[in-house]
């Protein structure tokens, strides 16, 4: 007997609203995605300017990650570097 496409739509609004409904179990800090900030973000930031981002990055005070030719800093490891730089300071 073949199926009746208002049966088969009824199939399909029943699995879709099943998928929709299901709530993840737990929110891990891995399902969380890191910011990440471009070079034009610590910019305005630290208000300084692309050639200090530059050489912060050259001597290794902010970790950086480059994709598609574009350079990024993950949010966290700046804020990390910037109060660890700051600690230095003021030792």
């Amino acid at each position: 007997m073949p199926l009746r496409i208002e049966d088969l739509l009824g199939m399909i609004k029943a699995s879709v609203k099943d998928a929709l409904t299901v709530l993840p179990q737990e929110n891990s800090k891995e399902d969380i995605p890191e910011d990440l900030l471009s070079i034009e973000d610590i910019q305005k930031v630290f208000k300084v300017s692309k050639v200090t981002i530059h050489k912060w990055k050259k001597k290794g005070l902010l970790p950086f990650y480059k994709m598609n030719r574009k350079v990024y800093f993950k949010k966290s490891e700046v804020i990390n570097a910037m109060q660890h730089k700051k600690r230095k300071m003021e030792v």
